[in-house]
């Protein structure tokens, strides 16, 4: 069971994507510190590909995003990120290929620990994208115990 958990739902349009981040900006720099803006920037890969290149298959053209805080890790689902037949299609470009785009999923592989897909429970066909990070041991500094009881 997550310590604790967030999500939030927008519609598949670029425009929306800034609410994602800014949803969930402070919990990651709580988790993460200064390496936040790398997860920031893995999760926004994930939702910005739901975006680009959506199916008609898509969960009403919706966006749905959880985070969990779990003992030592955090772990992000991006919903009914694709289907089934989508998978083979989803790799990293080579990166001596030189030009613009196509980079995202070299990133999300880079930062993240774990990067899998799950089944839709309640759509057959569709899967989620599940990823997760371990949270870094941070050195306890005078007074930080204190302050968390």
């Amino acid at each position: 069971m997550p310590d604790r958990a967030f999500g939030v739902t927008v519609p598949a349009d670029a425009r929306y994507l800034k609410v994602v981040r800014a949803f969930f900006k402070p919990v990651v720099d709580e988790q993460f510190g200064a390496d936040a803006g790398n997860l920031i920037l893995a999760l926004d890969e994930c939702c910005a590909n739901v975006v680009k290149h959506r199916s008609g298959a898509l969960d009403g053209d919706l966006v749905h995003v959880r985070l969990e805080v779990l003992p030592g890790r955090v772990r992000i689902r991006v919903g009914d990120f694709c289907g089934e037949g989508d998978v083979d299609k989803i790799k990293p470009r080579d990166l001596a290929d030189i030009r613009p785009g196509g980079l995202g999923t070299h990133f999300v592989s880079e930062i993240m620990d774990r990067v899998e897909f799950e089944p839709e429970p309640n759509s057959p066909g569709r899967l989620a994208l599940v990823m997760e990070k371990t949270v870094p041991v941070r050195e306890e500094k005078d007074g930080d115990a204190d302050r968390d009881a």
